[in-house]
């Protein structure tokens, strides 16, 4: 099994009951597969990994460094539970320890060199905190290989989704389901000691308490940990499983970044542990020396084994489907993905379909602009209709880019700060003001941008905290029914031309068509037309159902479904990279 992914969390449980440490651990599951007696499995993990500074502000692998860094981000006051830290910490020191039989771990990162070379043809903000950000271009790609070498057997997996646990949810998206993760509003070990000290507080040796008093206490406990810890948010995500040719490719793509990466080094691994208590107090090194990992790589061969493998060991006699795997690797200077958002929007016709964590490249707004107007000037009539869903920025410096690309698509009034301040600049300087949705219909192109909510089933008035944002962590595009693309990267600077990304590209009519239906009944329970059909009706209702939702909301009701109008209401920061 060959893991490419952004972060890894081996506390993170993939099947879940009825919360969320109700199952087996990642970690143990690829324990199990790698030290069972019948066919163990070789596990290659690859990561990204760039330095400690990195880590702390991302905390993109949680346990890497021992349970030094505990909390899940760099700017928010959120910790993992006592035991999932634990668990996370062991597990990661076993493995840097080849302690775990058949399990390798590899990092990479991407040097700052490439920064230049990938910007080239860009425009890229320039302030503190964009020249800061942009230093740490990140690994985004996330894929699994399966059984490459049983060419009968293998299967791969193209993927948004993160190996984080709290990227884990389901795909109705409840209201603080108690199966996502919960995650405390400090260190998890100090807030129980602080529990304890709610309510009656009893001491002593001797002291035995009364049924009455215990239980009293447990409810004291109980709500003060409630009171300072949260179900994390709802979470969005596409990925796809593929077979055939593409696992060569996806091969390819495993063996060529195994190859350029290393194993973790012990001067990080061994400064985080010593650093953490006072000379006397150290205990012996868990880890061991770089220069003893270098003579037991498991399973050197491998590449060199699979390069002998042809590429027509994976023709299907059934498969009917073309499938295109692209990057974007500034290792190697390739920006596939970008030309393949302006292939799809230079050859729509009809409508085109965006879920994505980030739609903050205004590039591709211009572009979607200017197709559209050759195809009017070429005659061609009919309306393009744009689908658009993203979420509120998680950080205020990806407020502008977003703005760039809204205010470009007739949305300018989507975000209230920046619509007034370009309106107010317009009327100082007499130029011409952000277009408007009426505007850009008469050239062609009707826009709907949107966010996703989910909200408390409950049958009393709804308070404000009873509606929560689903994070739309999805990169998935479709267009005209007739094509699609699903995989890691955003659309943005960092996904088009900075980070390594992974996406499939596939012309499947009937994959396309049911990936739209899929998309469109999760959100707005309607699955739009059949194949190919006219999206006008579709495109009213959606305006309909937005606004509907939005003023269920504003008078604490509960939503119809989970589509809402996109709209932010607050002071922009600087933007970042």
């Amino acid at each position: 099994m060959d893991i490419i992914t952004w972060g890894f969390d081996p506390g993170m449980v993939l099947v879940r009951g009825a919360t969320a440490e109700d199952g087996m651990r990642y970690g143990d599951l690829l324990k199990r597969i790698a030290t069972r007696k019948k066919n163990p499995v070789k596990v290659r993990l690859l990561v990204w990994h760039d330095d400690m500074a990195s880590h702390m502000l991302m905390k993109n692998n949680p346990g890497f460094y021992g349970t030094m860094f505990p909390s899940i981000d760099g700017l928010i006051n959120a910790y993992y539970s006592e035991s999932h830290q634990a668990y996370n910490a062991d597990w990661y020191a076993k493995v840097c320890a080849d302690e775990i039989p058949n399990i390798h771990l590899h990092v990479r990162n991407v040097p700052t060199k490439f920064l230049t070379q990938g910007l080239e043809d860009e425009t890229a903000p320039w302030n503190p905190s964009a020249n800061m950000t942009k230093m740490y271009i990140s690994h985004h790609q996330k894929m699994l290989l399966i059984d490459y070498e049983t060419p009968k057997l293998a299967k791969g997996y193209v993927m948004g989704h993160n190996s984080i646990t709290d990227f884990w949810d389901t795909k109705e998206h409840k209201f603080r389901d108690i199966r996502r993760e919960r995650f405390y509003t400090m260190d998890h070990g100090k807030l129980q000691k602080k529990a304890w000290k709610q309510g009656q507080y009893f001491e002593g040796p001797n002291y035995r308490l009364t049924e009455a008093q215990q239980r009293d206490k447990e409810r004291a406990v109980q709500s003060y940990i409630d009171q300072n810890s949260y179900v994390t948010k709802p979470y969005q995500d596409v990925s796809c499983r593929v077979l055939g040719p593409i696992l060569y490719d996806l091969n390819h793509n495993f063996c060529q970044a195994w190859s350029e990466s290393t194993r973790p080094s012990s001067i990080f691994t061994e400064l985080c542990w010593f650093v953490q208590l006072p000379a006397s107090l150290r205990p012996p090194n868990p880890f061991k020396k770089a220069g003893d990992w270098m003579h037991n790589e498991m399973d050197p061969e491998f590449i060199a084994r699979r390069n002998k493998i042809p590429l027509s060991a994976f023709n299907l006699p059934s498969g009917n489907h073309n499938l295109q795997l692209l990057r974007t690797q500034p290792l190697h200077g390739e920006k596939c993905i970008k030309e393949c958002y302006a292939n799809l929007t230079r050859q729509m016709l009809h409508y085109m379909f965006i879920q994505n964590q980030y739609v903050q490249y205004e590039p591709w707004a211009k572009h979607l602009v200017d197709c559209a107007g050759k195809l009017r000037k070429a005659g061609y009539v009919e309306p393009i209709y744009v689908f658009m869903l993203t979420s509120t920025p998680e950080k205020t410096g990806m407020d502008l880019p977003t703005y760039d690309v809204a205010s470009t698509l007739g949305l300018s009034e989507s975000m209230r700060v920046e619509h007034q301040e370009s309106v107010e600049k317009a009327r100082k300087l007499k130029a011409s003001r952000k277009i408007t949705p009426k505007e850009l219909s008469i050239q062609g192109i009707k826009v709907f941008m949107g966010s996703l909510w989910t909200c408390a089933e409950i049958e009393r008035k709804l308070e404000p905290s009873d509606y929560e944002e689903i994070y739309i962590h999805t990169k998935v595009a479709v267009v005209d029914d007739a094509a699609f693309t699903i995989g890691s990267a955003n659309l943005n600077l960092r996904s088009m031309a900075l980070d390594s990304e992974l996406n499939v590209l596939s012309d499947a009519h009937d994959v396309a068509y049911r990936l739209r239906v899929d998309l469109f009944s999760q959100c707005t329970k309607m699955p739009g037309p059949d194949a190919f059909g006219n999206m006008k009706d579709t495109f009213n209702k959606w305006d309909e159902i937005a606004s509907k939702n939005k003023a269920l909301m504003k008078v604490g009701k509960m939503l119809n479904s989970q589509l809402l109008p996109f709209y932010v209401d607050r002071e922009p920061g600087f933007p970042v990279i």
